[in-house]
């Protein structure tokens, strides 16, 4: 009988489906493992950072970009619509005799009456305009010939155009 019992419980711990509960094999990682996996995440960070970086200024290119053409759209439809000259001015409000365009902007009325402002701190982009200030017409072109802004910050740099009828082109 010994022989028939043995074989049967050869037979039963080969083909069981029960799971062997042991407290040889535990669960989890070890510390090896998640040093090695810590070590291969500070690896990818540390290559992957630069480029988080130019993404994040031409983020900020894109932005002020698209600010300033809104601005110019606002500045000359308002323009066509009033039947006035409308201008934009490089600076903070209140100071339309400011040449530095990265601070921000406002869109203004014959009678200096501001429709918009928009202010940066200078960090989102460097902000090169072509003079002081654009003013559109009441037919909605440039009052004094074509205009190109550069926009800027670091290695990333876009252009905005606009061209003597006042119509506004991203580059």
């Amino acid at each position: 009988m010994n022989v028939n019992n043995a074989r049967e419980n050869l037979i039963r711990a080969l083909f069981s489906t029960e799971k062997r509960r042991s407290s040889k094999h535990a669960c989890g990682f070890t510390l090896i493992e998640l040093l090695i996996v810590l070590a291969i995440v500070a690896v990818l960070l540390t290559v992957a950072s630069p480029n988080f970086d130019s993404i994040i200024s031409g983020s900020k290119v894109d932005e002020t970009r698209l600010g300033l053409a809104t601005s110019l759209a606002l500045a000359r439809t308002e323009a066509i619509k009033r039947g006035e000259t409308i201008r934009i001015c490089a600076g903070t409000p209140g100071d339309c005799s400011a040449t530095d365009w990265s601070a921000g902007w406002e869109v203004l009325r014959p009678d200096d009456e501001v429709l918009q402002v928009v202010q940066h701190d200078g960090a989102d982009a460097d902000v090169i305009g072509c003079r002081p200030s654009v003013a559109y017409t009441s037919n909605g072109a440039l009052e004094s010939g074509p205009c190109t802004f550069t926009i800027s910050r670091n290695s990333s740099s876009k252009a905005l155009a606009i061209n003597a009828t006042g119509r506004v082109r991203m580059n």
